[in-house]
């Protein structure tokens, strides 16, 4: 199963110099920046992140951060606490990824000790059980997502081949019906039973329990996001009614969370209402997890929860020619470079796949529609002039993760002057 030598796929991407784009654009205006490009306002995101980690020291429980929106070391830094000023705040030291490339790229924060302990978020892949033992040699805890009995059964076999025994958490399926068990069905009791049973829990070690409340997007106020999170606690905490009949020495830790949940889960009556669920020895255990709260974008716009100034993740484009009256509209459509493959098509409450929000006289047009290099601007109401051939403009999209993912580098900006550039990494 294992072979002599394992391949680590990510191995064969090779990345654009870091220091040679610096070199090339530190200082520059964004005025002077080629289209499409992708912008990230360094402030804003410093702030969302550091505000993110007050959340969790005031609900008193530890933060475990996802890095998959803008997969970098950088803006890994900034989530893990250590703000602008290099110091850190609130710091927290667990991480999710969502694939082993990322994993990978935090190789240095680790070393460093500012990680000690990597969750690989997606339910495991039995030809990734190689690259993951390779990955456990250099991290002081890495933590695995399982969701079936097949994959535990395969980890088990890895482990009578090699020396690893497995720490996972067992994802538990909330309500958002993408990955996991749902939370108290006969499937996930079967699960949590075979992976103590005695002949497993001699290569698996269950360190937790994983919800993920997905479907908070859905809410549109603070009360509608704090009820999703009382109730991503209680679903996912059912679980440990299955643990403790079975062991009750067990104390996994029960981490959930979802941006739109995690703004406000610190203003929950905290002493009160998590351990009338959790029970008061169990509350110490509690972990909360976010990911698109350091970018946010034009869905978590649409929640009520955040407001455009929360924002930090914006695509760079220019206006490429103008259609008078076209489609009735007044004055008519206009062409920007940027079509899905710079800015996705990902639907959101708001209209479009986009808004200008910069320059802000033309924040009356969205991006209509998308073809792979093409966007299609329109306006949202009919007293607005075309903007002239050749303005950059700044576009908020409706999914940060997806519109960061399309680019091979980031300009890292403050006050619209290029500060820094982030190298995502890529691919799986």
């Amino acid at each position: 199963m294992c072979p002599t030598k394992e391949i680590l796929p990510n191995q064969f991407f090779s990345a654009p110099s870091k220091e040679e784009l610096k070199k090339t654009y530190v200082g520059k205006h964004v005025a002077e920046l080629p289209t499409p490009s992708l912008l990230i306002d360094r402030p804003v995101f410093a702030a969302n992140c550091l505000r993110m980690l007050e959340n969790a020291a005031k609900l008193k429980v530890d933060f475990r951060c996802h890095i998959k929106t803008h997969k970098t070391v950088e803006g890994t830094l900034l989530e893990l606490g250590y703000g602008l000023d290099g110091n850190p705040h609130n710091a927290t030291s667990k991480i999710v990824v969502s694939t082993l490339a990322e994993a990978w790229a935090t190789l240095p924060l680790i070393q460093d000790k500012k990680i000690d302990n990597v969750l690989y978020g997606l339910p495991v892949a039995k030809l990734r059980l190689g690259e993951l033992y390779e990955f456990s040699k250099v991290v002081p805890t890495l933590i695995v997502m399982t969701d079936s009995v097949e994959q535990i059964d395969a980890m088990v076999e890895f482990s009578r081949l090699q020396s690893i025994k497995w720490n996972i958490f067992i994802k538990v399926d909330v309500g958002t019906a993408r990955a996991g068990r749902v939370y108290d069905s006969s499937e996930l009791k079967l699960l949590i039973e075979h992976a103590l049973s005695a002949d497993v829990r001699e290569h698996i070690s269950i360190y937790g329990l994983y919800g993920h409340c997905g479907h908070s997007y859905k809410a549109r106020d603070k009360a509608a996001a704090q009820e999703c999170f009382v109730e991503e606690v209680k679903k996912t905490s059912y679980a440990l009614k299955v643990i403790r009949e079975i062991d009750l020495k067990l104390r996994p830790v029960v981490s959930v969370g979802a941006t739109p949940t995690a703004h406000f889960a610190s203003e929950i009556d905290s002493t009160q209402t998590l351990q009338s669920i959790l029970g008061e020895d169990s509350c110490e255990n509690l972990e909360l997890h976010a990911g698109n709260y350091a970018c946010c974008d034009l869905q978590q716009v649409g929640t009520g929860l955040v407001a455009e100034e929360n924002t930090s993740l914006f695509v760079l484009a220019e206006i490429l020619s103008s259609y008078p009256q076209r489609n009735n509209f007044v004055p008519g459509e206009q062409l920007i470079n940027a079509g899905c493959i710079a800015l996705g098509r990902e639907p959101g409450p708001f209209p479009g796949f986009g808004k200008i929000v910069d320059p802000l006289k033309y924040g009356q047009w969205i991006v209509k529609s998308v073809s792979q290099e093409h966007g299609i601007l329109s306006p949202e109401q009919e007293d607005c002039s075309f903007i002239p051939y050749g303005t950059k403009v700044k576009i908020l999209p409706q999914h940060a993760c997806i519109t960061a993912a399309a680019h091979g580098w980031y300009f890292a900006v403050e006050n619209d002057i290029v500060v820094d550039i982030w190298v995502p990494t890529k691919f799986w």
